[in-house]
């Protein structure tokens, strides 16, 4: 705790009031390999290698070094990730041993969430029916694995395209009525990282559908967005790639995500809230802060 404290606060000052961004999160992409074919994803099962074990050790002390202190693995599905007999759970032990502070997992949820990790964060796009517009069947499988994993600490990432919007309440109510055993649901927009689909809502459509988040918040209904971080996705008034956040895969680093290795800026069209949770934070908005402690 002592040592957290040395860092987070020193961060803190430089970052919210010297208004000064320094590394602190560091994305490791183990593998585009992935058991889905989702609709608006296009990393996935490319045919380039995974990160060998090598590479990532490199990558990670290579970011320790820097200054950053967070970690997450995602992919592809990282749960798949091998180099001989080494798995994810390998990474997550190494992240551990460099003396990172916390380590997250983002997963389909498709194989499983036995992993000691600190936080997993699960894809789940909707209910039967909306899901499988986006992921295609499997909902029982990833609800399964979430309710008889165990695991403390599991959040749910649902993004809202076009064809998932809808299925937003419905989804919500469902997480509260079942007990879903989920720290509560992160909401992100589909970003056009190959340009602008059927799945794409814009600025104007998007509107609406976070007005009805922010009703959803005030109702007390499992939103971890923040208030603030959701007027900010609907404004579009907040800085883009900040070097708070790398993310590294077989190909090198990318600054906040890997959009500039793929298709260009596409920063305008961002619908990555975690990217509003942070710069909210920055801004000292009160209900971002208090919404980071949640899942941080």
């Amino acid at each position: 705790m002592l040592d957290k404290l040395r860092f987070y606060v020193p961060f803190a000052w430089r970052f919210a009031i010297l208004r000064r961004p320094a590394p602190l999160i560091y994305g490791i992409a183990l593998t585009d390999h992935c058991n889905l074919s989702c609709r608006g994803c296009r990393v996935s099962n490319t045919g380039r290698p995974d990160m060998s074990w090598a590479q990532v050790v490199q990558a990670l002390k290579s970011a320790w070094a820097r200054g950053f202190r967070d970690v997450y693995l995602s992919g592809g599905e990282p749960t798949l990730w091998r180099d001989g007999q080494r798995t994810m759970e390998d990474v997550v032990t190494e992240v551990r041993r460099l003396g990172f502070f916390h380590v997250h997992v983002y997963t389909n949820g498709m194989a499983g969430i036995r992993t000691s990790a600190d936080v997993v964060w699960v894809s789940m796009d909707g209910l039967p029916g909306v899901f499988d517009t986006r992921r295609g069947p499997g909902f029982s499988d990833v609800e399964r694995a979430v309710r008889e994993g165990g695991h403390p600490r599991v959040a749910v990432i649902y993004v809202i395209d076009r064809r998932t919007a809808a299925g937003v309440e419905p989804f919500l109510r469902w997480v509260r009525d079942t007990a879903f055993p989920v720290l509560g649901v992160m909401f992100y927009f589909h970003t056009p990282y190959y340009g602008r689909d059927d799945l794409f809502l814009d600025a104007a459509e998007r509107a609406p559908v976070i007005a009805q988040l922010l009703a959803h918040v005030r109702a007390g209904l499992p939103v971890l967005n923040s208030r603030a971080g959701l007027r900010a996705l609907a404004s579009g008034r907040w800085p883009r790639r900040l070097p708070v956040a790398y993310v590294a895969d077989v190909d090198g680093e990318s600054v906040c995500c890997r959009a500039s290795a793929l298709a260009g800026d596409v920063c305008a069209d961002c619908g990555y809230a975690a990217c509003t949770e942070l710069t909210e934070a920055r801004r000292l908005r009160p209900s971002a802060l208090i919404g980071m402690a949640r899942y941080w």
